[in-house]
C-alpha cells in the first residue's frame, strides 16, 4: 500500500510541475500531402504532431499564461517532395487572443495577425525529433521559431504595454539574418510588394513603423479590452489608434504590418461602431480604410 500511495505522489507531483510550466502557445496543426510524390508520403505521416508537439511543449519566453494562452492555427500545403526527402510548402499561420473586458467578454477572442508565407523548404525524415536552438539555423526549427517569437511580439504589444514586443521582434530578427545567410528560399530581402519573413522583421523594428506597434496596442487594450465597461472612451481610443495605423499607409502603401492589420479587423472595426449615435464615423472608415470601403458602407445604409 505505502508503495502505491508513494507512486500516486510521484504521478501526480510530475502532473503538477508539468502544469506549473504551462506554455504559452496553443497550436493546432493541419496538413495537406495531395501533391507530394507517393513514394514521400509515409514519411510525413507524423508531421503534423510532430510540429505541434513542438510549439506547444517548449517554453518560449518563460511567462505564465495560465488559461489565457495564445491560440495559434498553421495550415500546411506541401507542394513538392523529392527522393532525398527535401520539401517545400505553403503556410498559412493565425493566431487570436482573448479579449478581457469583465465576464462580458468572457469566451471571445480577437483575431491578431495572419500571414500566407510561400516559401518554405526544409529536410525532414520519418520519426524525427525536433530540437530547439535558436543560435543555430535549421530550415525547419528555424521556420517554427521565428513565427512562434512573432507571433509572441504582436501578442505582447496588444496587453503588456506599448512597443512591449521588441525583444520578441529581435529575436525573430536574429532567425532571418542566420536563414539569409543559408541556400534555402525564403530567407532574403525581397523586392516590391511580395511578403517575406525579413521585410516584416524589418518593419517591426523600424523607428518609422512604431506608430503602427503604438496604434495597435490603443486598438486592443485600450480599445476592445474596455468596450463593456468604458464604451465611449474605447471609441475615441480606437478612431485615434485607426487614424495612427492609416497615417503610415500615406508613406509605406505595401506596409507587410498595415495591410494584415486592416485585412484582419475591417469587419470587427464596422461591426464596433454599429451603435456609435454619429454616423458618420463610417464616412470616416472609409477614409482611413479605402480598400474594404464596401464594408463599412453596409453599415453606413
Amino acid at each position: 500500500m505505502r508503495l502505491i500511495k508513494l507512486f500516486l505522489i510521484l504521478f501526480f507531483s510530475i502532473v503538477i510541475v508539468k502544469t506549473s510550466r504551462a506554455q504559452e502557445i496553443i497550436a493546432e496543426v493541419t496538413c495537406n500531402y495531395e501533391q507530394v510524390p507517393a513514394s514521400n508520403k509515409d514519411y510525413l505521416v507524423d508531421f503534423d504532431r510532430v510540429v505541434k508537439d513542438y510549439i506547444n511543449n517548449h517554453r518560449w519566453i518563460g511567462k505564465n499564461y495560465g488559461n489565457d494562452k495564445v491560440k495559434v492555427s498553421i495550415s500546411i500545403l506541401f507542394v513538392s517532395g523529392n527522393s532525398d526527402n527535401v520539401y517545400n510548402a505553403k503556410v498559412v499561420i493565425e493566431s487570436q487572443r482573448p479579449l478581457f473586458d469583465g465576464e462580458s467578454s468572457r469566451g471571445k477572442t480577437t483575431k491578431i495577425l495572419r500571414f500566407l508565407d510561400d516559401k518554405w523548404e526544409f529536410v525532414f525524415m520519418k520519426g524525427q525529433t525536433l530540437d530547439h536552438e535558436e543560435r543555430r539555423f535549421d530550415p525547419l526549427t528555424s521556420f517554427l521559431d521565428y513565427y512562434m517569437l512573432t507571433i509572441l511580439g504582436f501578442d505582447s504589444d496588444t496587453y503588456e504595454k506599448e512597443l512591449s514586443g521588441t525583444p520578441l521582434f529581435e529575436r525573430a530578427k536574429n532567425i532571418v539574418q542566420l536563414g539569409s545567410s543559408s541556400s534555402r528560399s525564403g530567407w532574403k530581402k525581397t523586392s516590391g510588394a511580395a511578403y517575406s519573413k525579413w521585410d516584416l522583421s524589418e518593419e517591426l523594428l523600424n523607428v518609422k513603423m512604431l506608430p503602427v506597434r503604438v496604434g495597435f496596442f490603443n486598438y486592443h487594450y485600450n480599445g476592445l479590452d474596455i468596450k463593456s465597461s468604458q464604451p465611449a472612451q474605447a471609441a475615441k481610443n480606437i478612431l485615434q489608434a485607426l487614424e495612427q495605423i492609416a497615417s503610415i499607409k500615406k508613406t509605406y502603401p505595401n506596409s507587410i504590418i498595415v495591410k494584415n492589420f486592416f485585412d484582419l479587423k475591417y469587419v470587427e472595426i464596422a461591426d464596433f461602431f454599429k451603435d456609435y449615435p454619429d454616423r458618420k464615423v463610417y464616412k470616416k472608415l472609409i477614409d482611413l480604410d479605402k480598400q474594404h470601403y464596401k464594408e463599412y458602407e453596409k453599415y453606413l445604409k
